[in-house]
Formats: C-alpha cells, sequence, structure tokens
C-alpha cells in the first residue's frame, strides 16, 4: 500500500504527556509512578477516564475512583471494550458494546445523550446518522425516553427512528424497546427491502488476505480528498457539508483508494475507521467497469495492512441483508455474522 501510514491515536509512547492522547469516558489503562519508598515502582490502574485537567486523571476503577497525578504517568492508552461472552477477541465484544464502538466510526454532525442512549442527527445523509441508539440505560422510564427522544428530533424538523440492535435474526418484537415502539405505532425494517436486518460482521484480523505482488496498488491517505468524495457519490446520495462532516468525523480514519491506470479516475474506495483494538469498513465501492478484478479485495487487504500496523487485531463492517451479494464477498474473506439491527420509525415516515 502507498501513502502515509496510518498513526495510533493510542500509542502509550509520547515525548510530552501521554495522558493527553485519552479520551474522556472512553476505558483506558493508565501506568504510573507509586510515591518513593512503595514496594513497587509503578502500578497500573484500568477503567473508564471519568476526567483530566491540567493537574489530575480520575479513572473509575473495579476498585473506586482513582486519582492520577498527569506528572506520574509513565503510559497511557484507550483500550477495546471488556469481553462479554468467550471465543476470539472479535466474536467477544457484546452487542452494545460493539454498536457503541461502531457509532464512533460513524459520527453524526450532532449528536446528544440520553443516559447512555445516543442521539444522532446528520438531516439527509443514513440513518446510522439520523436515529437513536437505544443500548443500556437512558436514566428514564421507557416511554418517557422515547417522548423524549421523538420531541429531540421534532425540535430538528425529523421524523424520530431508532436503530434497534439485536442476536443474529431477532424480531423486534421480542426486545423491549422494539415492542414498545411497535405498540407506538411503528414500523420496522424502514429502509430495508422486505424488512431485512442490517448485518454486523466482524473477523479476525489474521483471517483477512494479504496484499500481494498482483494486487492492484491502493493509497491510504488520513485526509478526505475531492477526488475521494466525488467517488463516493457515484455509489449513494450525498448531502453537502454534511457527508464531509460524517466522512470525517471519527477520531482516526483512512480513505483507500484504488485507481485505473488507463483513465487516471478511481476505480474504488473505502474507508477505514481506527478504534482502540478495531478498524471499522465503511463505503467498499468498486467502479461496475472494474469488478471482479481484485480490486475490492486489495481494498479490504489494504485496511487489514493498516489494522496490523495500529495493533487492531478485529474488524467490523455492516452490510444490508437483502445485499446477498456483498454477504457472500465478505464471508469469503473470512467475516461472520455477530449480531443484527433493525430501524424502527412511525409507520407514516
Amino acid at each position: 500500500m502507498t501513502g502515509p501510514a496510518a498513526t495510533d491515536p493510542w500509542d502509550a509512547r509520547d515525548a510530552g504527556d501521554p495522558s493527553g492522547r485519552l479520551t474522556v469516558g472512553e476505558r483506558v489503562v493508565v501506568r504510573y509512578r507509586l510515591p518513593q519508598g512503595s514496594e513497587a515502582g509503578a502500578t497500573d490502574v484500568l477503567g473508564m477516564l471519568r476526567s483530566r485537567d491540567e493537574q489530575d486523571l480520575v479513572v473509575d476503577s473495579p476498585f473506586g475512583q482513582v486519582r492520577i497525578p498527569r506528572r506520574d504517568v509513565v503510559a497511557a492508552k484507550d483500550v477495546p471494550p471488556p469481553p462479554a461472552r468467550s471465543g476470539p477477541a472479535h466474536t467477544r465484544i457484546g452487542i452494545a458494546d460493539l454498536e457503541l464502538l461502531m457509532a464512533k466510526g460513524w459520527v453524526a454532525t450532532e449528536q446528544s445523550g440520553l443516559g447512555s442512549w445516543l442521539l444522532r442527527s446528520a438531516p439527509r445523509f443514513t440513518g446510522r446518522a439520523n436515529s437513536a441508539l437505544p443500548v443500556g440505560d437512558p436514566t428514564l422510564p421507557l416511554e418517557r425516553a422515547v417522548d423524549f427522544v421523538e420531541n429531540w428530533y421534532r425540535q430538528r424538523d425529523q421524523k424520530p427512528m431508532f436503530q434497534v440492535p439485536g442476536p443474529v435474526g431477532f424480531d423486534p418484537a421480542d426486545d423491549e424497546v422494539g415492542a414498545h415502539l411497535l405498540s407506538r405505532g411503528y414500523a420496522a425494517g424502514v429502509g430495508q427491502s422486505r424488512g431485512e436486518h442490517v448485518r454486523v460482521m466482524t473477523a479476525p484480523l489474521a483471517a483477512l488476505p494479504a496484499l500481494t505482488e498482483q494486487s492492484p496498488p491502493v493509497t491510504g491517505d488520513a485526509r478526505l480528498q475531492p477526488e475521494w468524495l466525488m467517488a463516493y457519490g457515484e455509489s449513494r446520495t450525498t448531502v453537502p457539508g454534511i457527508t464531509e462532516r460524517v466522512l470525517t468525523g471519527s477520531r482516526g480514519q483512512l480513505f483507500m483508494s484504488v485507481r485505473d491506470e488507463g483513465s487516471g479516475r478511481l476505480a474504488g474506495i473505502a474507508r477505514m475507521a481506527i478504534h482502540p483494538g478495531w478498524a471499522g469498513i465503511f463505503g467498499l465501492w468498486v467502479h461496475p467497469e472494474h469488478r471482479r478484478g481484485g480490486i475490492a479485495t486489495a481494498l479490504v487487504s489494504a485496511v487489514a495492512m493498516a489494522a496490523k500496523d495500529n495493533n487492531m487485531p478485529s474488524v467490523y463492517l455492516q452490510v444490508s441483508g437483502d445485499n446477498t451479494g456483498a454477504i457472500a464477498f465478505w464471508e469469503e474473506l473470512g467475516f461472520s455474522r455477530h449480531h443484527d439491527y433493525t430501524y424502527l420509525a412511525p409507520a407514516d415516515a
């Protein structure tokens, strides 16, 4: 792969202050020096970073809240969510944790929280960026929480929509939030033909194919270039100003591309979102004239190469359940179905 390599935003080695790279509200690990005379010279704490000011970090650990002077921090980094079940790393993560992780790879232009629920708006650009993600505790009774969400979207002149996740093949009527929305006249499967779910698929990095001498050359760019955006617009509707902000809204991303040597135009593109321990694949597209020529595989291999360089052992993506060709492609590359989600919106939306 040519072009700039991805840099790890969570690399603990920092010539200045390693704690400056941490994300407030994220799960972190911090190594810090103990007072002189302690039996050990340093110790580690793992937990959620509650706050950071010029002097201290405050970490909520399983053993209580820990205040750490920033001058004593030796190394620090964000870390992936904790495992929720047994198995390989890409299957151990829980549904709610993976949904929240993926939301950080596709950030709406406006976001708000209701407890652990996430409310998102990026007018007219994708369902993910214009839906509420109801995972965890909204801190309100369910009926009042849905009222709050509906009012939030009403204030923005938008119809409310919920992205409801569940196990593979789940029925929204069997989900607490889904059942409540259905009872209020919402319809499931909005935006999907035949009401199919969206599949969330994951794979171990080691399963993905490597770039070879026969692979088309792939370029990776940390910046969104106009040419890449134009190619992206050939596969879906874009909204000037909104699309660019969503595509560049993650903490880290790379824009991959393959160029057609004859015409000089981009023949294939993909976007990679960068997370602690995870890579996300978005917007994979190959021009119809260049399909079945190895471009899509080369783009995925380039994502895998960047993920390996940045110590991200697991990869996720999202694909419509009615896109059988794409599902077959991803399964051939080693991806499997982690869970599903579906959109619920008022029946008249």
